[in-house]
């Protein structure tokens, strides 16, 4: 992990490459767009026949857990998804079982476009030089044509990462010079280029869910940082009714929140972690605990903390789900790695940019 390449991002903007970070797929077809209204969480009919509108939406099983989270950008011919890296296959198969009479397809477009992401306060200074359009006015998951290098490429707003958040994406034919363009152009303006590890604790502390840590059939999205992607009013939808129900009846048994924990780092616990392999299951299980021994919940993300206000290095933050009667921010519990190492954890509300400040 490069903490100078954090740091920079938080104080003035970063560049990552998040092609391999993401899959994509188009949407084809002129009943393709209503498909995915009928088929998952969110109320996309504001987007039919508005190239430029965007939103997020969630494909839930009949139990109402979660299959994948999709970013639908619609453009002027087709429509746009991105998704979580290596389920493309999924979401096809899951889609296209629905495809009766509708004028529809599904393909994965991975290989043919290339995805990056610029976040930081002073992205949209960098940005702006691209295009004439008003990028402050844009709202949230809309998208705008703007040229890079010679090359036309859609630029979305995105989640809020480091202030501010940016997506990218461009013909995979176009990809290195759009890279090399934008990276130098960053660079210029005293930004950084992120990798991996770096853009993980953006993502953490953002309060992001991702596959398969968060994202996967064990969850619904009631207990992530996804309800906005979810409507309460639109029609029937494949697990609509127990999400519905689970809603109305307070019933969510769960919820996603921060966690910190002191005198530990990531490496320690990643060499005490068991990975756990097999489609929709999270890569680490370590389990949250009351004083008394009762397991409440379980540490699903986690990654080593920024050092700040003359804190050691020794400190963890992750994403957790715990039981909705112990998801209390301030709450103190043991966090249990193996049978004899314990350490102590506090429950946070997400995002952490406050907490960590």
């Amino acid at each position: 992990m490069d903490m100078t390449a954090y740091t920079t991002t938080k104080d003035t903007l970063g560049f990552y490459d998040a092609t391999n970070a993401a899959g994509r797929v188009l949407a084809l077809g002129p009943d393709a767009l209503d498909l995915l209204h009928r088929m998952s969480t969110n109320d996309l009919r504001p987007l039919f026949g508005n190239p430029g509108k965007g939103a997020q939406t969630v494909l839930t099983s009949d139990k109402g857990r979660i299959i994948d989270l999709l970013t639908v950008i619609v453009r002027k011919s087709d429509t746009l998804l991105t998704l979580s890296a290596g389920r493309e296959d999924l979401v096809i198969k899951w889609l296209d079982k629905f495809v009766i009479m509708e004028n529809a397809s599904f393909v994965s477009a991975t290989k043919e476009i290339a995805q990056f992401g610029i976040y930081g306060p002073r992205s949209m200074d960098l940005l702006k030089q691209y295009t004439s359009e008003n990028l402050m006015t844009m709202t949230p998951l809309s998208s705008v044509a703007i040229e890079i290098a010679g090359a036309e490429v859609l630029l979305q707003k995105v989640t809020r990462i480091a202030e501010s958040g940016w997506s990218l994406f461009v013909q995979a034919d176009d990809a290195d010079k759009v890279k090399q363009t934008l990276q130098s152009d960053v660079l210029a303006m005293r930004g950084a280029i992120l990798d991996d590890q770096t853009f993980e604790l953006l993502r953490i502390e953002a309060g992001i869910p991702a596959a398969p840590n968060e994202i996967n059939e064990k969850h619904n999205p009631l207990e992530t940082t996804l309800v906005s992607a979810v409507s309460f009013t639109k029609g029937c939808y494949i697990g609509q009714e127990v999400i519905a129900r689970l809603d109305s009846y307070d019933k969510v048994q769960r919820h996603m929140l921060g966690i910190m924990l002191d005198g530990v780092s990531a490496t320690s616990l990643e060499e005490l972690s068991s990975e756990i392999t097999g489609s929709g299951q999270p890569a680490v299980t370590f389990k949250l605990e009351t004083a008394a021994g009762e397991v409440v919940g379980e540490l699903t993300s986690f990654i080593d903390a920024p050092t700040m206000n003359g804190m050691s290095q020794d400190r963890v933050i992750g994403l957790a789900f715990v039981r909705t009667a112990h998801a209390n921010p301030g709450l103190r519990l043991n966090l249990r790695a193996t049978a004899d190492k314990i350490y102590s954890a506090e429950l946070v509300k997400l995002p952490f940019e406050s907490s960590l400040a």
